[in-house]
């Protein structure tokens, strides 16, 4: 399997960036879940607010190294035909679903990273080392990507819902093998 994409088929790349977004998204809504319900100074499944809310600042920039690499590895060869199974209604929602995809992929951790900044919360990177701040610290400017990060996410997860769905149909009732080109 060729490691860029072709008129062939998607590369190994595009599917291994492609899931582990996948993984990154899914531990992001996850562990953001359960720290916003915890709320501040408690623990779940043994662990702390603090360390949730710094593997998921840890996570998102960790996200946005492998959008970065995805958007490059995009730009090299040529995407495939779309499936013959797909209608142009389908062909069409896909573009537009993927556009948000990208975009959501780099507007989350960079409104998460100025949320954070901004709020002079900084970011302990793993718990290994702690990012520096360059930014001073100010609440409105806090609030808004704070909220940006939050409308992102929502928008984000409607176009999860849709695009699973979408593959769901086609694997459980066409029953037209569409996943198998991401696998």
């Amino acid at each position: 399997m060729p490691l860029t994409n072709s008129a062939a088929g998607y590369g190994s790349l595009t599917k291994l960036f492609h899931w582990l977004i996948v993984i990154l998204f899914a531990a992001q809504y996850i562990g953001g879940n359960i720290m916003v319900a915890i709320g501040f100074n408690a623990e779940f499944a043994g662990i702390g607010t603090n360390t949730y809310y710094n593997w998921h600042k840890s996570l998102g920039l960790v996200a946005l190294l492998v959008a970065v690499l995805r958007i490059l590895n995009r730009r090299v060869g040529e995407l495939p035909p779309w499936a013959p199974t797909l209608t142009t209604g389908e062909q069409k929602f896909i573009h537009r679903v993927e556009q948000v995809f990208y975009a959501a992929m780099l507007i989350m951790p960079i409104t998460g990273w100025l949320y954070v900044m901004y709020g002079h919360y900084g970011v302990n990177l793993f718990g290994v080392w702690e990012m520096p701040r360059p930014l001073p610290r100010n609440d409105t400017l806090r609030d808004v990507f704070k909220w940006a990060h939050i409308v992102a996410g929502w928008v984000l997860l409607a176009a999860m819902v849709g695009h699973i769905g979408l593959v769901l149909w086609h694997s459980a009732v066409k029953k037209d093998g569409l996943i198998k080109r991401m696998m």
